[in-house]
């Protein structure tokens, strides 16, 4: 995930602190020259950032703009203007990077209430200080200075700032209100839940070590930490709802699904058109998922991380060599990430969980950080987010300016995960190899569901932003019922929603994870018929950073439309063949074949136990791992 930090107004533009830097062009000439300061992370200092000096060079620069002065062409003029605007890029990337620094130090001790006070103020000067960047540079968009801007965010921008609205103060306390409850939702899942069962006290990690318990009982406790939980998170969700709510009402939509996929995302489809995406998925890929699941065994996953349990610079060391392999430019950023520490994915115990990449401007350069699994998932996320990294790394935008299509930013992560997948059996042997090869597939196959299901959650909960707590967990169980989803009789409501930081933190984001999912996918398939095609298409992506949206990119590159059923239907018949082709067996070229039964509404209702399993091998996923990590299988 690229972490960001959203400026409202003028459309797409985004304050993204995890976004834009650059890299010195090579032969293959990919990228554009950038600055990158040989700085390790250790001697980046956060100094805190007051905005003085930023709104001094506005001032300045509102007071040439203004004046008499700038309705003509004058040398002296042009000189002052563009050593004004020089010093404001240079000012926002202090910001900006000093918000990554500040909220670096958060994450990485969420108990540390002082970086979380100061994370949340920073926060809103950033809002406030780009609103003011926008309504004092839209004062060049007619004059003979214009192209100043124009050089640096294209002829398009212009309109942008004419059109651009100020943030008012009602919008500034709905921001403010907004971020102070999602630090409310960190130091909630924080807080181990806590549930008194016949005088004992239990928690996820009492209950993950209670081997003596029977899967009755297990089940029971489980149950009543997720309600827990639920009940702590999901009073939170509610006032976020109605806070976004309002936000989007300020800004004229009627819901705050529609004004994401616009404002926040600057998005070239919209709610409606994902519609057929949910649709395809339920009907082709809710099935494959269970025949991947049948393919890699709880036993081969458990081996798998038994062999692949490493942490920090022993993941690295292990995933360096391959980088050369797919480019040498991506060998050489790698290179740089690690001589200058520009990483922390060591276990820790004070850590927030969570993983992402965030871009440090001043510095020209990112920060990766995650709270690592413990298990083989932790290459994979070195992998997906050095995949952020790397594009961060070489993009050219400034963050006044950036775009933040962040479907065409997951293809750069998921797409490098699929590549890599010919390297697995060289990094972890024939059979940790094949685990770790369809645990890749298995993985990009649930982003496709996960990715649908939490937007066709969040949709219906923003088209309905007075709901209740037991509405809203109703309606989570029968949306995810569709998507594969198996329940006890008796259980009318499913609370783990909660356990998603983006329901909370980055709303209507997770589809970005499905669209790009899906052209990841699309990707591997074409790396197992020419390698080298897809590493171009790959590295074709990557330089094209985030500056389009995602439709017009998957075209540019030559990837398939998923906005097509048949396309949906191809690529899931394309993953079951390569399975089948595996397996000795002749793939069916059509997936509905092993739909398992129909249900009312579309939804497909799975009645195998190999569903059953899935479906509580996702609901106990940490449980597991804990106890895996305990009682590990043997390697055969």
């Amino acid at each position: 995930m690229k972490k960001h930090f959203c400026a409202p107004g003028l459309g797409a533009l985004l304050l993204a602190a995890c976004l834009m830097l650059t890299i010195p062009a090579r032969a293959a000439g990919r990228y554009p020259e950038k600055e990158h300061l040989p700085m390790d992370f250790a001697d980046m200092e956060y100094t805190g950032y007051d905005g003085a000096a930023l709104r001094s060079a506005l001032s300045a620069l509102e007071q040439i703009a203004a004046s008499p002065a700038a309705r003509t062409e004058d040398a002296e003029v042009r000189a002052a203007l563009e050593e004004l605007y020089g010093r404001i890029l240079s000012e926002v990337d202090q910001l900006s990077t000093q918000s990554a620094l500040i909220g670096i130090r958060y994450d990485a001790n969420g108990a540390d209430q002082a970086a979380a006070d100061e994370s949340a103020a920073l926060s809103q000067l950033s809002v406030q200080l780009f609103d003011e960047c926008y309504r004092t540079l839209g004062l060049l968009a007619d004059t003979p200075y214009r192209d100043i801007l124009e050089r640096d965010a294209g002829p398009e921008i212009l309109d942008e700032l004419r059109n651009y609205q100020a943030l008012t103060d009602r919008e500034s306390a709905l921001y403010e209100e907004e971020e102070r409850l999602v630090q409310a939702y960190d130091q909630a899942m924080a807080r181990p839940a806590q549930v008194i069962v016949d005088g004992q006290v239990w928690t996820e990690e009492s209950l993950a070590q209670a081997r003596e318990l029977d899967d009755g009982t297990w089940r029971e406790i489980s149950a009543l930490l997720e309600r827990e939980q639920n009940r702590a998170a999901g009073e939170i969700f509610l006032q976020l709802v109605r806070v976004r709510t309002e936000i989007a009402r300020e800004n004229g939509y009627d819901s705050y699904a529609d004004y994401a996929y616009r404002e926040s995302y600057d998005r070239d489809y919209t709610t409606e058109d994902i519609e057929t995406v949910r649709r395809a998925a339920k009907r082709y890929w809710v099935p494959l998922e269970v025949r991947l699941m049948d393919a890699l065994s709880e036993r081969d996953l458990r081996a798998l991380d038994v062999r692949t349990r490493a942490f920090g610079d022993d993941i690295l060391d292990a995933v360096e060599p391959y980088m050369e392999r797919i480019d040498p430019e991506l060998a050489e950023t790698f290179a740089f990430m690690r001589q200058y520490h520009l990483y922390d994915i060591a276990p820790s115990d004070s850590k927030l969980p969570v993983g992402y990449t965030v871009g440090l401007p001043a510095y020209g350069t990112a920060f990766i950080f995650d709270d690592p699994y413990g298990d083989h998932q932790d290459y994979s996320t070195v992998i997906h987010e050095f995949g952020h990294f790397n594009e961060t790394f070489h993009s050219a935008e400034h963050d006044l300016w950036s775009s933040f299509h962040i479907d065409v930013g997951e293809i750069h992560s998921q797409g490098l995960e699929v590549l890599f997948t010919a390297y697995a059996g060289e990094i972890f042997g024939p059979e940790g190899g094949r685990a770790f090869y369809w645990a890749t597939i298995s993985n990009m196959v649930s982003s496709v569901l996960e990715g649908c299901m939490y937007d066709e959650f969040q949709t219906a909960v923003y088209a309905d932003p007075d709901m209740t707590l037991e509405e809203v967990n109703r309606l989570f169980k029968d949306i995810s019922e569709e998507y594969g989803y198996f329940y006890e009789e008796d259980e009318e409501e499913s609370c783990f929603w909660v356990e998603i930081p983006h329901n909370f933190q980055s709303p209507m984001y997770y589809i970005s994870y499905a669209t790009s999912a899906l052209s990841a996918l699309d990707l591997w398939l074409i790396s197992l018929e020419d390698r080298d095609k897809a590493v171009d298409i790959y590295l074709d992506l990557a330089a094209m950073g985030m500056s389009r949206p995602y439709r017009e990119t998957v075209e540019a590159v030559g990837l398939r439309d998923i906005f097509r059923e048949k396309t949906m239907r191809l690529l899931a018949d394309g993953i079951q063949d390569r399975l089948a082709e595996e397996a000795g067996e002749r793939g069916s070229g059509n997936l509905s074949a092993v739909l398992l039964g129909a249900g009312f509404g579309g939804a497909v209702i799975l009645i195998s136990a190999g569903t059953l399993l899935v479906c509580w091998r996702r609901r106990r996923k940490q449980a597991a791992m804990a106890r895996a990590a305990e009682t590990p299988w043997e390697i055969p």
